[in-house]
């Protein structure tokens, strides 16, 4: 059952049907266990999601909630029931929400296996990219490729590729997107992949059109493409668009007028496409001369993405668009507003090209390694007899970059004296947190925590005692704490803690224990002598109607002054008026 579970996640990206085949059959078979069941489930509910079904994908995503136990099942299951219901939002449009539960999955991402870790990785950085996010969908999806290829699962790799070359053609990165997609396409190839090869080679002919490759683009959507595509196909499997980009571009203005003149399919999990559309069809009306309907068709979008803002459309098709409507603007004669036209193409594309230039600087670093290990592989297969000496340097350069890439997550997230999460964790961590217990309307309290006369500590002791005093609370608190809690050090002498699950009552209760086991524990200075130390602790609990984890921290702050106003030592609890 198992290895069943293990190649439908595998095939979700690439072959929705065959996934959902397979989880079928770990339903139908009755040696599968409770966990494996809910699996199953979800996948069948992410299918259903990813392929336009909404209400049979929510009716199923139901049926694995109610058959899941917490209490009994894995928590891999329970991370990948809310991987689904992260597909759900995003399909509904909640993107804000979407976005919160895919970044405590991917915080979890060293815990999930490669496949698990993936999904969420990839649907992240699709996330942050519909949101207008370029620089965090890049990251995204550049850790979502180093996922994939650590997975060692052929179809991850190419969906990686897709997702990350289609994202440098949107942000003109077209150095790096072309041998991502011919990547892309030849590892779709390789593992028949139908679908993934539709995607790789749409992908592809665009980015070769924007590259000024006409003729490349129309051979390869000839060969992938055009007579490949199947009227039954998911909607973002017909290409028209990316097709009668590559006719126009070769002239063939009868064979993209045809292209263009079917159904719009219209793809629920991607941006929209009818800017293109739009463009498309105005070249073509220009091609017989009909430039009057080009512009007023031009004109019309504009005015319909002014006023709706609309973030989908990449800004490419929105300088094509101002190009081909200048063009028109000639051709009846208007050079007055040609001009204009083509002043703001040239403003957003320079925009483009910042964007772009922004991709390459991140992309370039990633080539350097990438053209490195190339480079020793082929001096290896020259040199046979340093084969396994070149190997073992290929591994240690991995381990050591891995090492690295650790160490910065480290940095940028853990506090170095105590090694516990720093205050960037917890506004990252404990916004999401926030976000998702509201909506499960489930309770959260927070505490701050305050040493009492930590500087005469410092003073009377020395400042290496005083670290040591801090690590002492630190590594008391992590013993005390469920693996839920979070538990930052806010700066100096302060931290936070953050009981998901719990009122003010029981988180002023667990924090009374932790001040008892707090002054038992002895502390020795450098001169040897013995001493000891208190806290002081504000609780708050959060209230429905507060929307930012700030507003809840400054209650506990105002907890705090009160505690430490009646004598320090002790735990107070914030009692002004409105507190659950």
């Amino acid at each position: 059952m198992s290895t069943l579970i293990e190649r439908a996640l595998g095939l979700v990206m690439s072959d929705g049907e065959a996934a959902a085949r397979l989880a079928g059959q770990v339903l139908a078979e009755g040696a599968a266990d409770a966990d494996q069941r809910v699996m199953a489930m979800s996948v069948q509910a992410l299918v259903e999601l990813r392929e336009g079904a909404l209400e049979a994908g929510i009716v199923r995503l139901e049926e694995a909630r109610a058959a899941h136990d917490p209490a009994t099942g894995s928590a891999r299951t329970g991370w990948l029931i809310e991987h689904v219901q992260t597909q759900r939002l995003r399909r509904e449009g909640r993107l804000t929400d979407a976005q919160a539960g895919l970044r405590l999955l991917h915080l979890q991402a060293e815990r999930r296996p490669p496949v698990d870790a993936y999904l969420s990785a990839g649907s992240l950085g699709v996330v942050l990219s519909m949101q207008g996010d370029s620089d965090g969908a890049l990251d995204l999806f550049y850790q979502a490729l180093a996922i994939a290829r650590r997975s060692g699962v052929d179809s991850l790799v190419v969906n990686a590729l897709n997702n990350l070359g289609s994202f440098q053609t949107d942000l003109y990165n077209l150095e790096d997107a072309r041998p991502l997609l011919e990547e892309c396409l030849a590892g779709a190839m390789r593992i028949g992949s139908r679908r993934q090869t539709i995607y790789a080679a749409g992908n592809l002919v665009q980015c070769l059109c924007l590259i000024g490759k006409p003729a490349e683009a129309l051979a390869t959507a000839r060969e992938h493409l055009i007579g490949q595509i199947r009227p039954d196909d998911l909607p973002a499997l017909h290409r028209d668009e990316e097709i009668a980009q590559a006719l126009l571009g070769n002239g063939l203005v009868d064979e993209a007028q045809a292209a263009l003149g079917g159904e719009v399919h219209i793809d629920p999990m991607s941006n929209e496409l009818a800017t293109a559309r739009v463009w498309l069809g105005a070249r073509i009306l220009l091609a017989r001369g009909n430039a009057r309907d080009a512009l007023q068709l031009c004109l019309a979008r504009q005015a319909m993405l002014r006023e709706q803002s609309e973030e989908s459309t990449v800004a490419i098709d929105r300088v094509t668009l101002l190009r081909v409507a200048a063009q028109a603007a000639c051709g009846v004669g208007d050079h007055a507003l040609a001009y204009r036209l083509l002043d703001e193409a040239f403003s957003t594309h320079e925009e483009l090209l910042g964007r772009a230039a922004r991709s390459r600087q991140i992309s370039l670093q990633i080539s350097h390694r990438l053209q490195q290990a190339e480079w020793e592989r082929d001096a290896a297969q020259q040199l046979a007899a340093r084969l396994e000496a070149l190997n073992q340097s290929l591994q240690a350069q991995v381990a050591e970059n891995e090492r690295l890439q650790e160490r910065l997550r480290a940095q940028a997230l853990e506090d170095p004296l105590t090694g516990l999460h720093n205050r960037r964790h917890l506004f990252e961590a404990g916004g999401a947190l926030l976000a998702l217990l509201r909506r499960r309307a489930v309770p959260l309290a927070a505490v701050l925590v305050d040493l009492d006369h930590f500087k005469q500590v410092n003073d009377r002791h020395g400042h290496d005692a005083g670290d040591r005093v801090l690590r002492g609370f630190a590594e008391l608190a992590r013993s005390v704490t469920r693996a839920e809690d979070i538990v930052c050090r806010h700066g100096g002498e302060e931290f936070v803690l953050l009981f998901p699950g719990a009122d003010a009552p029981q988180a002023a209760a667990r924090l009374r224990d932790l001040l008892q086991s707090f002054r038992a524990l002895t502390f020795v200075d450098g001169s040897g002598a013995d001493f000891s130390c208190s806290f002081s602790a504000g609780v708050a609990g959060w209230r429905g109607g507060e929307d930012d984890l700030a507003a809840l921290l400054a209650r506990a702050d105002a907890a705090l002054y009160a505690a430490k106003q009646g004598g320090r030592a002790q735990v107070c609890i914030d009692d002004t008026p409105g507190d659950r």
